[in-house]
């Protein structure tokens, strides 16, 4: 990993290279290294994009990974100083509280603003009742929970911050968590349907991070949210999906929605069934069957809103027996309507030098012929009753070939290749073709 190292006295910038499997212990000894200051007195932060996390990363042997540091992220280093006030770049102080260890989960971090103006540098135990519960704020991932107070705003309306080259998850991840029913769900209590059991599953944990990150991003009065934490978790069992390359969205779309499904699976111990043949049944009875099989076995609220069944009928060509199922399906992978016609450009050129070279863009059948191109052509460049047309490929400057066959079909003609057309007179048809080339004399 590369981390910008931020030092809040000075604003001064470093970069540290550590592996992602080294530890918040090795990240804090080289850095207390790195700025000759003792380890007691150093404090590092996650600053990514430049807002500070609910807590200082711990002196640990968790790694940087699972700390869920990110390449080319921002940490921050708070130093104590020894009379307790530490000075920033501004050369305001910055009143500090004793570290101590920590009475309740909740502490407050990032620094709310003081009534004198200074602003806090390290971490204030949350004590009950303490003045300091209503400017309680969780930075982490940009989550602002006391912006989810404020009535009668709209909620779904954040964005989610580019990591590098995450578009294609945001987008996947945008279009479900706007699925009314995905979102109802999971804007809910669905803690009881969690299956942790399942071995097909992810233990819970992609069920917990996805609700985790869709109520933050439809609680109100939000900007953008960064889902790192979601996207560690992703990496953590989608491997093929970690780092920061660019993916397939439709790949991780169907990856999410299997997984979610596996983790919210309802059935604890799946039945085996035996599947029937139809046997001439009515298609109702048949697909009712089949949907309850599928059911024993699969139950959550993926099936309930994502999975359909779609008919499939296979004849026997020897006996002509017809065996009609019902598959469940989750998404149809369908192809693209290809083009049946082609663009093409080309230049025609006056074999007389009597006019300047004119580009003409012409559209064609993609199963034409060179007969094709030369009437369409023809009507673009307004050709004369007494004129007609030669085809050739120009490369490297002078002409490769020419096009002397009408019925030579156009796929054969590349869409890199430069195609040129000499308007000439008919009356002097048959006379020999002079290629004239212009050089410089060699010396």
């Amino acid at each position: 990993l590369c981390l910008k190292l931020i030092d809040s006295r000075d604003n001064s910038q470093t970069v540290i290279r550590l592996s992602k499997k080294a530890s918040t212990r090795q990240l804090y000894e080289k850095v207390c290294k790195l700025r000759g200051i003792e380890q007691e007195k150093a404090r590092i932060w996650d600053y990514f994009n430049k807002q500070r996390s609910t807590s200082p990363l711990d002196v640990s042997d968790q790694t940087l990974d699972d700390a869920m540091l990110q390449m080319d992220q921002d940490i921050l280093l708070e130093v104590q100083v020894d009379n307790g006030i530490s000075m920033d770049s501004t050369g305001n102080d910055l009143a500090l509280v004793p570290i101590e260890p920590s009475r309740s989960s909740l502490t407050i971090a990032g620094g709310p603003a003081l009534s004198n103006g200074h602003t806090t540098g390290y971490r204030f135990n949350q004590y009950p009742g303490s003045s300091f519960g209503s400017t309680f704020m969780d930075m982490d991932d940009g989550y602002d929970s006391y912006n989810t107070a404020k009535k009668g705003e709209k909620g779904g309306l954040a964005g989610l911050q580019n990591l590098g080259n995450t578009c294609f998850m945001n987008s996947a991840l945008q279009c479900l968590v706007h699925t009314p029913d995905l979102a109802q769900y999971f804007l809910g209590d669905y803690s009881d349907e969690i299956n942790t059991e399942n071995p097909l599953g992810m233990h819970g944990e992609l069920a917990l991070a996805f609700g985790d990150l869709l109520r933050k991003l439809w609680s109100s009065g939000r900007a953008a949210v960064a889902p790192r934490a979601f996207k560690g978790k992703l990496a953590r069992f989608a491997p093929q999906f970690s780092g920061y390359n660019q993916h397939d969205s439709q790949e991780l779309l169907a990856f999410l929605l299997d997984g979610l499904h596996e983790d919210l699976n309802r059935v604890k111990q799946k039945p085996y069934i035996e599947m029937k043949d139809s046997g001439g049944r009515p298609d109702e009875e048949v697909a009712n069957e089949c949907w309850k099989n599928h059911k024993a076995r699969n139950d959550s609220l993926i099936v309930d809103v994502f999975q359909g069944q779609y008919k499939s009928t296979l004849v026997c060509p020897v006996c002509s027996k017809v065996s009609i199922t019902f598959d469940p399906f989750m998404y149809l992978t369908l192809p693209l309507p290809s083009t049946v016609t082609r663009t093409m450009t080309v230049t025609v050129f006056y074999a007389n030098g009597s006019g300047l070279p004119m580009p003409f863009t012409v559209t064609l059948m993609k199963h034409g012929c060179c007969k094709d191109l030369i009437l369409a052509l023809s009507t673009a460049c307004c050709l004369k009753i007494d004129e007609g047309l030669l085809l050739a490929e120009v490369y490297n400057h002078q002409i490769f070939r020419f096009f002397e066959n009408p019925a030579e079909l156009i796929s054969s003609i590349k869409d890199d290749e430069h195609i040129v057309a000499y308007r000439f007179d008919r009356k002097q048809g048959g006379k020999i073709k002079l290629e004239i080339v212009n050089r410089w004399q060699e010396k």
